[in-house]
């Protein structure tokens, strides 16, 4: 597998599960701490998927419109303004709470794969 390299932004605990996850599965990761801003990060384009909870990182979903990333957003609930927040990235998912560490590790991999798609896609699992 080429390397990828996937932007965490989120609390710090689930910052460090995940990171440890994905960098088992092969993948280079990224978890700024949460008193750095990660705003400079998104737009640089090293980053092959941003991953990031909602509500803690609705203001990183917002800053992520336009972005050709695709993005992960993690919630335990759905409400109106993360759906409206999920229609302005080009690439989501969204995915309920508590995780399926298997559905995970093969959405990673999916949206890793995946270069470039055109259009606005999201979806909630």
């Amino acid at each position: 597998m080429e390397n990828k390299k996937i932007l965490i932004l989120d609390e710090e605990r689930f910052s460090r599960i995940c990171s440890a996850i994905l960098s088992n599965e092969g993948y280079e990761t990224c978890a700024p701490a949460a008193e750095d801003d990660p705003v400079p990060l998104l737009g640089n384009g090293e980053f092959n998927l941003i991953i990031t909870s909602y509500p803690f990182g609705s203001g990183i979903v917002k800053r992520a419109a336009g972005l050709e990333t695709p993005v992960i957003v993690l919630t335990d609930h759905i409400d109106w303004d993360l759906l409206q927040a999920l229609e302005t990235l080009k690439n989501s998912c969204c995915l309920l709470k508590p995780l399926d560490y298997q559905k995970f590790k093969n959405l990673v991999k999916q949206l890793c794969r995946t270069e470039n798609q055109a259009g606005a896609m999201y979806r909630i699992t």
